[in-house]
């Protein structure tokens, strides 16, 4: 369905292209046909009259009348898709000579309104926060019920882009509120609400996000906003990969992808659903890989070499050099979009990306140099969160160097501690910002490296499990679920069951609570419950008297469940 929706947006985009070639009336309407045009998000058509009206805008300036307000318009069309924000950055650096006095109140809000989106589509989060913090404590007077919805909005993307999502979420709300009062803002109100379905998800409600997503569909049916489409999908993307379906995931980004060239095929939006594409399908090349090789074991423990089998396993091979292949393509494209735009941000999830892909066919020496641009990037721009995901990202291959014995007797040793140095930094940096799973991946990555066959420190990295299982939500099932049950099952086949059980009945809880503690033990107990209950989650419930819910939960997230796979009761 929304393939041929696909579609007909660009037999819709042609029609619309065809009908902006009209010249632009004599009138000088132009400003209000653009301000009409981009409340309905009819945006071929704005596109195209911003176009033929280039040399009346250019003309203008701020203290004009009316010049302000077509800054500030330029502004929300760059945010829609019109150019680039180097278009801001020609117009407001020909106000540098301009006194900021000289300006009426109205053209001075405008002007800073324009600053501050320009600072929210350069990477500089804390300095759009700033500008609009101030705007948005003038009194309504000043600042009219659009702008506060305008301004609340933006303040709110850049509190998402820090992972600050308690006060993006206060911002959106407010921003929603008022544009549910502005007359014909059917589309408006969309787009906050694409913004608010992230924060949601953020929260635990993959639901309540999902059905956020549909109301803005719905909402943006009668347009052409292609990018707030593509957003909807993309973000789709996101929500499914959690629940571990990656081919429903790849399908989303994939639609996400087709409608931002529908009309942007450069756009920075465009460059980060292919960097999310490239990310699942190099989980389902982890679980081909596994496939492979758990495939190529049972033949080799059978001795069975039937002509078939091999087809199969030749097959398989193919198909994982295929995904690993596009990924890398996709990420490669991704940059070039990046750089094209001085998106750094975007850029530098790109190189993270490619530095866990080359990590996974173990060339860490590239993984290294992808890990290295993308701190740097990072660092430049004060991205606390890309930070934290890199230096998780560079422990795990320093850590790959320790327990793949990559180097001298001397050597070893500088490894394991850049490792653990490296991941006790991730969790530091994660731990300041409210994006619980980034620190998640942090603590697994530092128990990997705790429990590696350097440290062997199992007390460490039993902390750390218990941190991150503390961070799951109920509906997560992904790639993170997997790697901390990995963990989870390392640690019982070192310590065991018996020492846990022995250190509890001495008083040894290693600073847990009794909550902490009850926990671990329903997670030891009762998928070993499960399995003799012949994987009957039914029959567990009712013979411990706990909810299936709670039941289901403990053995999905227990590696017996991960060691032995079953039905559900």
């Amino acid at each position: 369905m929304k393939d041929a929706k696909v579609g007909e947006a660009k037999t819709r985009k042609e029609v619309e292209v065809r009908r902006g070639s009209k010249p632009v009336a004599a009138s000088g309407d132009w400003f209000a046909d653009l301000v009409d045009c981009l409340r309905r998000r009819r945006i071929a058509e704005g596109i195209g009259l911003l176009d033929r009206a280039e040399p009346a805008w250019r003309a203008l300036e701020p203290k004009d009348k009316h010049g302000a307000e077509v800054l500030l318009m330029l502004a929300q069309w760059v945010d829609v898709g019109y150019r680039d924000a180097q278009l801001l950055r020609e117009r407001l650096d020909a106000l540098k000579g301009l006194a900021r006095e000289d300006l009426g109140v109205a053209a001075y809000v405008r002007v800073r309104m324009t600053e501050a989106f320009y600072a929210l589509s350069s990477d500089d989060a804390d300095g759009a926060i700033r500008i609009l913090g101030s705007l948005l404590v003038m009194e309504s007077m000043v600042l009219d019920a659009e702008l506060r919805a305008l301004a609340n909005l933006w303040k709110g993307r850049a509190h998402r882009k820090k992972a600050d999502y308690d006060m993006a979420r206060e911002h959106l709300g407010a921003a929603l509120e008022i544009a549910k009062t502005l007359p014909e803002s059917e589309a408006l109100v969309a787009i906050i609400k694409i913004q608010q379905a992230w924060i949601v998800f953020q929260h635990g409600d993959s639901a309540g996000a999902l059905q956020m997503l549909s109301e803005a569909e719905k909402g943006l049916e009668k347009t052409d906003h292609w990018i707030a489409l593509g957003n909807i999908e993309s973000a789709r993307g996101r929500i499914v990969r959690r629940h571990g379906d990656y081919a429903l995931s790849v399908t989303h980004f994939e639609r996400a992808v087709a409608l931002y060239e529908i009309s942007h095929p450069n756009h920075t939006n465009l460059a980060r659903a292919m960097t999310n594409l490239s990310f699942v399908k190099r989980l389902l090349a982890a679980q081909l890989k596994r496939h492979i090789d758990v495939t190529a074991a049972r033949r080799e423990r059978t001795g069975r070499g039937d002509t078939a089998a091999g087809s199969r396993l030749r097959e398989f091979h193919r198909q994982y050099q295929e995904l690993y292949r596009s990924a890398i393509a996709e990420l490669e494209r991704a940059k070039e979009i990046c750089m094209l735009h001085g998106e750094h941000s975007g850029l530098g999830s790109a190189l993270l990306n490619a530095g866990y892909l080359h990590l996974d066919v173990g060339d860490l020496g590239r993984a290294s140099r992808e890990a290295a641009q993308a701190l740097e990037i990072a660092e430049a721009n004060h991205n606390l969160l890309l930070r934290a995901r890199v230096c998780t990202l560079m422990g795990m291959i320093e850590n790959a160097r320790v327990e793949e014995l990559l180097g001298s007797a001397q050597e070893i040793p500088d490894y394991a501690r850049l490792a653990k140095q490296h991941c006790m930094e991730a969790v530091r940096l994660a731990q300041s910002t409210e994006n619980k799973r980034v620190l998640l991946n942090a603590y697994v990555a530092l128990g990997e490296t705790a429990a590696n066959n350097f440290f062997h420190d199992y007390e460490l990295a039993q902390r750390c499990v218990d941190a991150a299982s503390g961070l799951l939500e109920p509906q997560d099932a992904d790639y993170a679920v997997e790697e901390l049950n990995a963990l989870k099952a390392k640690l019982l086949k070192v310590v065991g069951i018996e020492d846990t059980l022995r250190a509890w009945s001495q008083g040894i809880i290693t600073g847990k609570s009794f909550q902490e503690v009850t926990e671990q033990f329903a997670q030891l107990v009762i998928p070993r419950v499960w399995l003799r209950e012949e994987k009957k989650i039914s029959r567990v419930a009712k013979k411990l008297a706990m909810s299936p819910q709670k039941v289901r939960r403990l053995v999905k997230r227990s590696a017996a469940a991960e060691r032995a796979p079953g039905g559900r009761g």
